[in-house]
């Protein structure tokens, strides 16, 4: 593998890179990124690669004055290497790939597309849920990698020789990782499973903000009434708004209980809104009479409603003493089948897959108990469980699965 030790900035070795690129069917990316102190993450350093050649790329030189507010503020000479992330004809591979995605959405406005999430696929070949590429990279092609560089500072230039070769590491091996685990995912007929499960993460309102469901995030449990929940609905969007703005973290700013115990008391005044504990005293001094402005809108406004938060169903005591056997027996099928028991079935669709009277496995999928593929997979023999027909036997230490006559 040959890498490239110099971080590419100018706009001629963009569009040189962009061109090899293009040639190939499967490329690797990954960022370096800096959010300790900021809302928004700093990328600084985006990784691609080939099957035999990787680079690294400064993404700081291209962007304008930094402008975090405005994901499409970056210089167009980058525009090359963001039309090759948006290739449909490249698949691109990345190691859980939520917050590689971010950064390049909220730094380019982008996000790549098609994408392998290596995570995903290694949950769905039985290799544990959420494994880190390290590990993965030794189980899967018996490669070792330094690690140890997770808080480091990537804005420093020039960047350290033994930080060019750790972000190297992290793409090398990635095209070869994803099309090993590819290979292995269309054995057991999961390849396609995979790649829509990776899907999820092209999807960009993951990573923008809804006042309404932050609202209501925030409003659940804390019994706010029409006025109190339309102050909380304004009082979030002053925020979110207002760490746009600064690029700051929401709890320097002001943090969600300080927003909740606003919307219940709605103070008129700067010396009630002072009192507060979790109100950013700078923010008070700045913001105060907008916070106040804000409260006194949402009173104005004639439609408040809230919403009807729907209750969790709580299990009767025999319920939960099986919801406790279903949840062993996913454990059991998800240990048979090599998945992460996560992409079976999640532990809130147990109590409604108990109290279901599903026949068949697409009921399953249909009912929104199981997805498509798990249904077809497990449907079966979650439905004979539930109807007494498969039963839980220990014989030497060990839990086996017996059909019931």
């Amino acid at each position: 593998m040959k890498t490239n030790s110099r971080l590419l900035c100018t706009a001629d070795e963009i569009v040189e890179l962009a061109q090899v690129l293009s040639g190939a069917q499967v490329i690797a990316f990954d960022t370096e990124f800096i959010r300790e102190s900021t809302f928004f993450p700093i990328v600084e350093v985006i990784q691609v690669a080939t099957d035999s050649e990787s680079w690294l790329v400064d993404a700081r030189a291209f962007k304008k004055n930094h402008r975090h507010d405005d994901p499409l503020a970056f210089h167009q000479e980058i525009r090359p290497l963001l039309d090759v992330f948006t290739n449909p004809n490249i698949l691109k591979m990345v190691h859980a790939a939520q917050g590689d995605q971010e950064c390049l959405f909220t730094s380019f406005g982008i996000v790549a597309s098609p994408i392998l999430d290596t995570a995903v696929a290694a949950a769905l070949c039985g290799l544990g849920d959420g494994i880190g590429l390290g590990k993965l990279l030794k189980v899967v092609l018996d490669v070792t990698v330094a690690k140890g560089h997770a808080r480091t500072n990537w804005s420093v230039r020039p960047l350290p020789e033994q930080l060019i070769e750790y972000a190297h590491s992290d793409v090398i091996h990635l095209v070869r990782l994803g099309e090993t685990l590819l290979s292995r995912l269309d054995h057991v007929g999961r390849k396609k499973w995979a790649l829509d499960l990776s899907a999820q993460f092209e999807n960009k309102s993951l990573y923008q903000s809804d006042y309404e469901e932050l609202t209501q995030k925030l409003a659940r449990g804390g019994r706010l009434d029409k006025k109190g929940y339309a102050a909380l609905r304004e009082l979030v969007k002053w925020r979110e708004d207002r760490v746009r703005h600064l690029n700051l973290p929401r709890r320097w700013v002001a943090d969600d209980q300080v927003l909740v115990d606003l919307a219940h008391v709605r103070p008129k005044d700067v010396a009630h809104l002072s009192t507060f504990r979790g109100l950013n005293k700078g923010e008070l001094k700045h913001q105060g009479e907008i916070i106040l402005a804000a409260l006194k809108k949402s009173q104005e406004q004639e439609d408040r409603t809230v919403p009807v938060f729907a209750k969790q169903p709580i299990p009767t005591a025999d319920e939960s003493q099986v919801l406790e056997l279903l949840r062993c027996y996913v454990g059991i099928l998800a240990d048979r089948y090599r998945i992460a028991a996560k992409h079976l079935m999640t532990t809130s669709k147990l109590l409604p897959l108990l109290r279901s009277e599903v026949k068949k496995p697409e009921d399953l999928f249909r009912e929104g108990i199981l997805s498509e593929q798990a249904s077809q997979l497990i449907g079966a023999e979650l439905i004979d469980f539930v109807q007494g027909k498969r039963a839980l036997v220990v014989r030497n230490s060990q839990v086996e699965v017996v059909q019931v006559p």
